[in-house]
C-alpha cells in the first residue's frame, strides 16, 4: 500500500515538472519571437555593382567597392532580426564604410556583448567604430568601453550608455540619435546616461521619428506612431552618422 502511494506521488511530481517545462517552453516561444525583417529590408540585402553583401554565421557584411578605410560594427535591437537593419547598413556602406551587422544569440545583444571581437580579429581593418539600436546600443557601449584600443567611436540609436559601459573619462567621439515620437525609450535613463559619455558627445533628435523606424521590421509594441516615413528616418539617421564620422575624422 505504501509502495503504491509512493509511485502515485512520483508520477504526479513527474507530470507536474513536465507541465511546468511545457509551460516555460511555450512562454519562451511566445516572448522570444523576434521582429522579422520587412520586405523592404530583404530587398536591401541585394548586392549591386558598388556593393557586395555576404551573410555569414556571425555577421552580415555590406562591403563597398570603394572603401574609405574605417569599418562600422552594428549591434541590433533586442529581439529584432539582424536583416532588419539592412537599409541602414546599406546606406552607410554606400558612403564607403564597410558595415557589419552582428548576429546575436537569440537576437539579444546582452548574450553576445563581445561578438564584435570576432569581426576585429578576423577582418583586421585599419579602424572601427561601433553602434547599435536600443539594447544593441547599450551593449555596443559596453564593448567600446572595454575595447578602447580597438574602437574609435560609438553611435547610439534610441539608446544610452550605462555605468557598466562608461566612457566619461575618455575622449571617444559619441553620437546619440533619438526620435521625438519614441514610445519605448526611457527618457530618464537617457538623461542619466549622459554622465557616462564625454561632454563632447553629439545629440540629435529626429522630429517625427519613433523607436521602431531605426530598423525595418514593422511597428514595435509600445511605440508611438511616427509622423515621418521609415525611409526618411533611416536616411536622416544615415546622414547624421556619416556626417559625424567625417567631422570627427573617423575615416
Amino acid at each position: 500500500m505504501v509502495q503504491r502511494k509512493k509511485k502515485k506521488w512520483v508520477r504526479r511530481v513527474v507530470i507536474g515538472v513536465l507541465a511546468l517545462l511545457i509551460c516555460l517552453g511555450f512562454t519562451a516561444y511566445v516572448y522570444l519571437q523576434p521582429y522579422e525583417a520587412s520586405h523592404r529590408a530583404i530587398e536591401a540585402m541585394s548586392p549591386s555593382d558598388e556593393l557586395s553583401i555576404t551573410s555569414q554565421e556571425d555577421w552580415i557584411l555590406f562591403q563597398p567597392t570603394d572603401s574609405v578605410g574605417t569599418s562600422v560594427i552594428f549591434y541590433p535591437g533586442g529581439l529584432v532580426e539582424p536583416e532588419s537593419y539592412a537599409p541602414l547598413a546599406r546606406g552607410i556602406a554606400k558612403q564607403g564604410y564597410p558595415t557589419y551587422i552582428v548576429k546575436m544569440p537569440l537576437d539579444l545583444a546582452v548574450l553576445g556583448i563581445n561578438k564584435a571581437e570576432k569581426v576585429i580579429e578576423q577582418q583586421n581593418h585599419e579602424s572601427y567604430i561601433i553602434g547599435g539600436h536600443s539594447l544593441g546600443g547599450a551593449m555596443a557601449g559596453r564593448f567600446a568601453s572595454n575595447h578602447q584600443n580597438d574602437i574609435e567611436g560609438l553611435f547610439l540609436l534610441a539608446s544610452y550608455v550605462d555605468e557598466g559601459g562608461s566612457l566619461a573619462s575618455t575622449s571617444m567621439p559619441v553620437l546619440s540619435i533619438i526620435g521625438s515620437n519614441d514610445g519605448i525609450m526611457n527618457i530618464e535613463k537617457l538623461e542619466e546616461g549622459k554622465q557616462y559619455v564625454p561632454k563632447t558627445a553629439t545629440y540629435h533628435e529626429l522630429s517625427g521619428g519613433n523607436h521602431s523606424q531605426f530598423g525595418s521590421y514593422g511597428f514595435q509594441e509600445g511605440d508611438q506612431k511616427a509622423t515621418i516615413s521609415e525611409g526618411t528616418q533611416i536616411n536622416q539617421t544615415t546622414s547624421f552618422i556619416t556626417d559625424w564620422m567625417t567631422t570627427n575624422h573617423l575615416k
